[in-house]
């Protein structure tokens, strides 16, 4: 069930330009914007994990950052 207050939510297109911010910019605040839009997940995720909490959320949140700053080649290299 979600919650009525979440504001977690973001459209697709606010979510591609964000992303499109990191790429291309390494743009910090669209980096923190998009960590904030998972963090949630990640407080929730770091529970199952056998290790310390914050270990945990930190591990995600690094993973995360550097799968956003990847590229992802839509076309093959000639």
């Amino acid at each position: 069930m979600e919650k009525e207050n979440d504001s977690g939510i973001i459209s697709e297109n606010e979510f591609l330009n964000l992303l499109s911010l990191v790429q291309e910019q390494n743009d910090e605040i669209a980096t923190l914007k998009l960590l904030d839009f998972y963090e949630q997940d990640i407080i929730r995720l770091s529970k199952f994990m056998r290790m310390p909490k914050e270990e945990a959320i930190q591990g995600m949140k690094v993973e995360l950052i550097e799968l956003f700053k990847k590229k992802h080649l839509s076309q093959k290299n000639d």
